[in-house]
């Protein structure tokens, strides 16, 4: 079909440089929003606060390529001295910055004719279809949601900012299911950053929160972990990628954080004397194979419990991810805490908060500080092939739990946690036993009212207990306070859920009774929290921190 006002753009006449050209969306320290390019969103990280974009999903993934992007152009940190230089600094060192771009510029343009930047110049045979498919709430085909009704007709045009900015989540947060084949093979795997809640530290400024998840980079010293001499991202190969897909293992952190799950070709055109992106052509990429906690660093892991709540000896790690509805605070204790013993752990924190801990030790970062960690994910369907819903959540992090070596803090937070999934079981057992008593299946749930509203008391909750470690002070006040929180809302919530009940006759009675029971769970909850407690926070003779 010809579109009016619109006409084929030839590759080689097309061009959008990422290094220049303005594509990423920023809020600067005055609460400014602004497009940069690369070259300026490093060079004025100091100036601004974060990076906001449409979707959690590309917020992570940008950060993920400005990390890999930093460790190359830095060729380092090479040890905490260099880091802490870093850090030090009022902004990166902008001159090393320029000579990496120079080197890399044409590998760079989104447009490139042989090598353009994260795609597969080789598609060029296909028909592009649809530009909908970079956009996960504007999908097509098997991909349909039911937020839109776009369909494989439809043509949708992309600028080549916001092109590029899919083009970058696409590769780290694509679903898996079918794509279309270069030659036979047309399944694909969900990308990589699927399968985990990616963590972000986040500071004052950009800078700072790049800084923070900057880890020591040294490949010949295996630094981080899992890291090759042969090490490189995406876009420091030395040709354009294969057409056919294929499976292998990471080379490195910066290979990881620039998986190209996916080969991709942009279709630009011109429309109305702009260029835009109005057609794209996906088919599977490179398949990974990866142990997640060895290579990971943007993620927690943590071993399964069983029925009784005792944790599988026999099970590995599992990543932490995140939940529609309960969020992530409930995985603090594998977000934010150490487990001191080096084999059979139970939990792992991502590794940026290990090397934070050691700088603050060292004294390169403030001992006191509250970082806060953003954790980013999404949901797919039962078959991972659609995306259900993005998700976005954050917790407090303050430097004196990420120091702390013992397992009474662990503990406690796990106490704490306790009581508010027994508080929510009490809260369900109300409604199904209501609902038993009727047969009525129609009765609202009760979750929805009760665990949103406790993300916000547990991040202050995580502070307090911080200040209270650094004091050299009990933890009982801070703990009994949680209590007093989980109960008020689990009442809250309860009393809600009872005023829209049917109120007349027998509904009135057993609304009573199951009201009255669920009272004595909740009082027996908090019972058994109060002694665990005691157990754990017994006055300290010093501050252990």
């Amino acid at each position: 079909m010809t579109h009016r006002g619109r006409h084929d753009l030839p590759q080689e006449e097309a061009s959008f440089d990422l290094l220049s050209r303005p594509w990423i969306p920023a809020v600067d320290l005055e609460g400014t929003e602004t497009l940069l390019g690369l070259e300026d969103v490093l060079a004025q990280a100091h100036e601004i606060r974060r990076i906001v974009t449409e979707a959690p999903t590309m917020t992570a993934a940008l950060h993920r390529l400005l990390i890999a992007l930093l460790h190359r152009a830095l060729d380092g940190p090479a040890g905490e001295d260099e880091w802490a230089r870093l850090w030090a600094a009022e902004r990166l060192p902008v001159e090393e910055l320029r000579d990496y771009f120079h080197e890399h510029r044409h590998r760079f343009d989104l447009f490139h004719p042989a090598l353009p930047f994260m795609q597969c110049a080789a598609l060029a045979t296909l028909v592009p279809a649809t530009a909908a498919k970079l956009v996960p709430y504007r999908a097509v085909g098997n991909n349909v949601t039911l937020f839109d009704h776009t369909t494989a007709a439809d043509r949708v045009r992309l600028s080549p900012a916001e092109a590029a900015r899919w083009l970058v989540t696409l590769q780290a947060f694509d679903p898996g299911g079918m794509k279309t084949p270069y030659e036979k093979d047309k399944s694909s795997e969900r990308a990589p950053c699927n399968m985990f809640g990616v963590v972000l530290v986040e500071g004052g400024t950009l800078k700072e929160t790049l800084l923070l998840n900057l880890l020591v980079y040294r490949p010949d010293y295996e630094k981080p972990r899992m890291t090759t001499p042969g090490d490189r991202p995406v876009w420091e190969e030395l040709g354009s990628p294969s057409p056919r897909p294929e499976r292998r293992i990471s080379r490195g952190w910066t290979d990881l954080l620039t998986w190209p799950s996916r080969r991709v070709l942009l279709s630009p055109a011109e429309y109305g004397g702009a260029t835009v992106v109005d057609g794209v052509v996906v088919t599977p990429g490179t398949r990974c194979d990866v142990h997640l906690p060895d290579e990971e660093k943007m993620a927690a892991f943590r071993r399964p419990r069983d029925a009784k709540g005792q944790f599988q000896r026999n099970k590995s790690l599992l990543p932490v991810v995140m939940h529609p509805l309960r969020g992530i605070w409930r995985h603090s204790a594998e977000l934010l805490l150490t487990d001191v013993r080096d084999e059979d752990r139970n939990r792992q924190r991502p590794s940026t908060l290990d090397q934070i801990a050691g700088l603050a030790e060292r004294g390169h970062l403030p001992s006191h500080a509250v970082y806060t960690l953003r954790v980013f994910g999404q949901r797919l369907d039962s078959k991972a092939s659609v995306v259900e819903t993005w998700m976005e959540a954050s917790i407090p992090a303050p430097v004196p739990l990420l120091r702390a070596r013992d397992e009474a803090l662990g503990a406690l937070i796990g106490c704490a946690i306790t009581l508010a999934d027994d508080a929510g079981a009490a809260l369900r057992s109300l409604v199904r036993e209501y609902r038993a008593e009727f047969r009525n299946t129609t009765i609202p749930d009760i979750d929805p009212d009760y665990w949103p509203r406790l993300a916000s008391p547990f991040g202050d909750f995580l502070v307090e207990l911080a200040r209270a470690r650094t004091a050299g002070m009990s933890e009982g006040p801070v703990m009994r306070r949680w209590a007093y929180v989980v109960t008020r809302l689990a009442t809250s919530a309860a009393n809600r859920w009872a005023s829209g009940a049917p109120v007349e006759g027998r509904a009135m009675l057993a609304l009573g009774k199951q009201y009255g029971q669920f009272h004595k769970r909740l009082h027996l909850c908090e019972e058994r929290f109060h002694a665990q407690v005691v157990i754990y926070s017994a006055e300290p003779e010093a501050a252990r921190v």
